[in-house]
Formats: C-alpha cells, sequence, structure tokens
C-alpha cells in the first residue's frame, strides 16, 4: 500500500499511525511497529523477504523516508536518528532491520536527481528504493543516456522497492569515461522493471528476511536516460544538501543492524540467565554473570561509541558550507566496522552463555546468531576500514588520531 493507495488500512497498529512527515513521527511510529515486526519475524524469515504486513506496516511508518531531502518536502533525519531508528527493528528481527538500513536509503538517490527526474520518479516519497553496485555492470553513452547491463548481487530489499538501482562502470565507444576522481567513471542507475531479470537466489544462513536476490539486465542492456543515474563517486563537497555532502553517508544506517542485533542477543543471554537464577541458582557462578556483563558492557559502549560518531559526524554535515575531514570521513565509516567487532564479541559471550540450546531451532537465540553472522558477512564491518581510518590519520596528523584529538571537543565545543 502507497501513501497514494485509497485502500483502507484494517489493521490497528498500521492504521494508528502517524504521517511520517517529521522524525519525531517516525520514531514514534516505529516503537508503534516493534511488536507487529516481532509477530511478523518468523513468516518474514520463511520467505526470505518482507512479509506483506510488515511490509505495510515499514512503509506507513516511514521507516524508508528517512534520507529525503528538506528541499524536497523530506524530514532529513540526523545520523544519529537513522542508526537508532534501524537499530531499534534490528533489535526485533536483525534481516527486518536491515531492510530499513538498507532502503532507507531511497532518500539519498532520490536527492541526487535534478528536480525533472526527481519529480518524475518520486511523486510521493513512499517508493522505496534499492540499489546494488557489485559487481558493476557496464554503461555504453548512447544518445540521451546509457545502454546498461549487468548481473547485480545482494541486492537487499528489491522485493520491497519500487524502484532497483544498478551500479556500473561508463563506457563510450567502448572505452572507459574517466571521473572527477581520476578512476574509471561509476554512477547508479535506476533500471528499468521490465528489463531486469529477478534471480531469487536469497537462500542464506542468516538475515533471510532482507530479501536480498540478485538480478541482471543482459548485453547489450537496457537504455536508461541520462537523467536517471546519479553519480556513485562523487567527490565531497561543503554545499547543497546536508546529507549529500559525502556518499559514504547514505551506508550509515546500516551501523544500526550490528547494534540492534548484539542488543537482542544480549537480551535473550540475560533471559535466560535469569530464568537459571530462579531454577538452578547454583550454576550461575561468578564467571557466568562475568560474561553476562562483558556482552552488556559491549553493547552498551558500541551504542555510544557509535552515536558520539554520528553526532560529531550531524554537527558538520548540517553546518553550512562545513565539509568532512579526511579523518572524520575515514571515522563514520569505520563506525560500522567496530560495531561488527562487538557484535563478533557478544555473539561468542552470549553463545557460551546459552551453551548447547542456542542449536536448537527453538531457541530464539539461534536466529540472532544466523543473523548476526549474516549481518558480519558485508563488506561494511571489514577490519579493513579502520586500517583506512588509520591511514587518513597518517596522512593527515593535524586533524588527530582520535576523537579527543579534534579541536573543537578538545575545547568542549562539540
Amino acid at each position: 500500500m502507497t501513501m497514494t493507495d485509497t485502500t483502507v488500512e484494517t489493521d490497528p497498529i498500521i492504521a494508528a499511525l502517524q504521517a511520517p512527515d517529521s522524525a519525531e513521527a517516525i520514531i514514534a511510529n516505529t516503537h508503534a511497529i516493534l511488536p507487529l515486526l516481532a509477530e511478523e519475524a518468523d513468516e518474514s524469515e520463511r520467505l526470505a523477504r518482507l512479509s506483506p504486513r510488515a511490509e505495510r506496516a515499514m512503509r506507513a511508518a516511514g521507516v524508508f523516508q528517512m534520507a529525503f531531502p528538506k528541499r524536497h518536502g523530506g524530514v532529513e533525519m540526523s545520523l544519529v536518528q537513522q542508526v537508532e531508528v534501524t537499530a531499534l527493528v534490528a533489535a526485533v528481527d536483525g534481516g527486518i532491520g536491515w531492510n530499513v538500513g538498507v532502503l532507507n536509503a531511497t532518500g539519498f538517490y532520490a536527492g541526487r536527481l535534478g528536480d525533472e527526474a526527481y519529480a518524475e520518479l518520486y511523486p510521493t516519497r513512499d517508493m522505496p528504493t534499492s540499489g546494488a553496485f557489485h559487481p558493476r555492470g557496464r554503461a555504453e553513452r548512447v544518445e540521451g543516456g546509457y545502454l546498461v547491463s549487468g548481473d547485480w548481487g545482494w541486492g537487499s530489499g528489491s522485493y520491497t522497492a519500487e524502484y532497483i538501482i544498478g551500479g556500473a562502470e561508463v563506457f563510450e565507444n567502448g572505452e572507459p569515461v574517466m571521473g572527477a576522481d581520476g578512476k574509471q567513471m561509476h554512477l547508479g542507475f535506476w533500471l528499468p522493471r521490465e528489463a531486469i531479470d529477478v534471480k531469487d537466489d536469497w537462500q542464506v544462513l542468516g538475515v533471510r528476511s532482507s530479501g536480498s536476490t540478485s538480478y541482471s539486465i543482459p548485453a547489450p542492456g537496457a537504455f536508461v536516460p541520462e537523467r536517471y543515474s546519479f553519480d556513485r563517486e562523487a567527490l565531497d563537497t561543503g554545499e547543497g544538501d546536508p546529507l549529500d555532502k559525502s556518499v559514504g553517508v547514505s551506508h550509515v544506517a546500516l551501523t544500526g543492524v550490528a547494534l540492534g542485533v548484539a542488543r537482542h542477543a544480549v537480551q535473550l543471554a540475560a533471559e535466560y540467565i535469569g530464568f537459571r537464577m530462579q531454577s538452578a541458582p547454583a550454576k550461575v557462578d561468578a564467571a557466568t554473570r562475568q560474561a553476562l556483563g562483558e556482552a552488556m558492557g559491549e553493547v552498551d559502549f558500541a551504542y555510544a561509541g557509535v552515536r558520539e560518531v554520528c553526532r560529531l559526524t550531524d554537527e558538520v554535515l548540517f553546518t553550512p558550507g562545513a565539509m568532512l575531514t579526511d579523518v572524520q570521513r575515514a571515522r563514520m565509516t569505520a563506525a560500522n566496522a567496530v560495531a561488527g567487532a562487538a557484535l563478533r564479541r557478544v555473539l561468542n559471550l552470549c553463545t557460551e552463555l546459552a551453551a548447547a540450546s542456542y542449536i536448537l531451532d527453538r531457541n530464539a537465540i539461534q536466529r540472532v546468531v544466523r543473523d548476526g553472522l549474516g549481518a558480519l558477512a558485508h563488506a561494511g564491518t571489514r577490519r579493513v576500514h579502520l586500517g583506512a581510518l588509520a591511514t587518513a590519520a597518517m596522512q593527515h596528523p593535524e586533524q588527530g588520531t582520535t576523537i579527543a584529538d579534534e579541536a573543537g571537543w578538545a575545547a568542549g565545543a562539540l
């Protein structure tokens, strides 16, 4: 059901949601639909995509609309808020939360369109858009646009999406076209639905309800007008929409998946230990309590650290004319890797606490473990991003090596 649909919503939870016209409304809606999403988790897992009811609830709540720019009537939510909404949902079900983190990029993609293309593609903000950029496809320049072909994997949310984007490297007369960064131009394209072959190949260990199927368009490709494309590797800028200042900003919300899944694991482990304290207190020894405390600490400090990085990044993004430094940009990307490292430690601790019971299908922690491992397969959680952060700091020692080294933070201005 879209926002322009005249169908009367009969589900009382969905019908009671606020119009998603403000950050406060979307956050309130998210809290309101969490019980519904918990009820739909098994069905979404079975379908390997969002269940119809979960999709209706999430679209009505506005969780896919958080990043639309204000100049187009969007709510332009802060990164702190985007991560928090994603984490709230992921703490119920990792795969459902993954849809939030990925389809939240809709507003980022839409905001990079020109006014004409935006009006054509987004008559309403309730137009969730998925995108896959690897492996990169091929886009041959032709009159008025491009012939785009490719075989894209990891198309998260594409079953729910109204539009599907594919990333492709640009060629002209068979020769690579270079971009402003000196590398071959890499664009994102709104692909024509009728040309897409959906593979239905999402049979996986975890985050099943993300619906991350592959899709393709065979050579010589489908025509895409030039106005339906954007520069996937655009250089940073201090001008324009706050959330369009750096292309990496569109991935930050996904950090909430690692946070939410880790939180869910700790919640279940705490429930299990609480039950054992009631039924067999002698088995809850000091080492068990210490392990649970370590897991709790991992979640607390991962949440706190990510929130602080997002808050400082928001300070820059929402200040007119300001740009992220190289270290700030690398730290923004590294936040997901740090959250992923915390999730790895939490899963290890919580499976130890659950003992052998975590392998049972009937034990709720089993899905959390599978979803955690699924989330950790994503490139955004890889430790290589921490190496990039160190490299940026070494190349720009004047920008500091840690948050505490930055002048504004040290002076108490941040």
